[in-house]
């Protein structure tokens, strides 16, 4: 195994990880099997463009991020990384307001 491959592998998990997100669930979003979902995470298979493109998707990550080695990250711009943050907890909070106000509103 090449070390892009285990890093690619190591992030597809971590990042599964953090949705709560299982193979099968993975999988369904990326419209794969989960086996090959297993077999990538292993290090057996190599996911094709079209099947990483929709890992990516399913994962709500940017694509550098699932080739970004953990010992990397020092390295890396790190206002870049709470700008993320801060834009996916703004968009949280805004969603989280709207929908409380349409349930009292419906609730009324």
């Amino acid at each position: 195994m090449t070390d892009i491959q285990r890093i690619l592998l190591t992030n597809i998990k971590k990042y599964r990880s953090r949705l709560n997100y299982s193979q099968m669930k993975l999988a369904e979003l990326c419209g794969v099997s989960t086996s090959f979902i297993g077999e990538i995470e292993i290090g057996r298979k190599y996911p094709s463009a079209r099947t990483l493109q929709g890992i990516i998707k399913a994962l709500e990550v940017k694509p550098y991020k699932l080739f970004m080695d953990v010992d990397d990250l020092d390295d890396f711009d790190k206002e870049g990384l709470l700008s993320d943050l801060k834009e996916k907890i703004t968009h949280q909070i805004a969603n989280e307001i709207d929908s409380y106000y349409k349930g009292n509103k419906s609730g009324k």
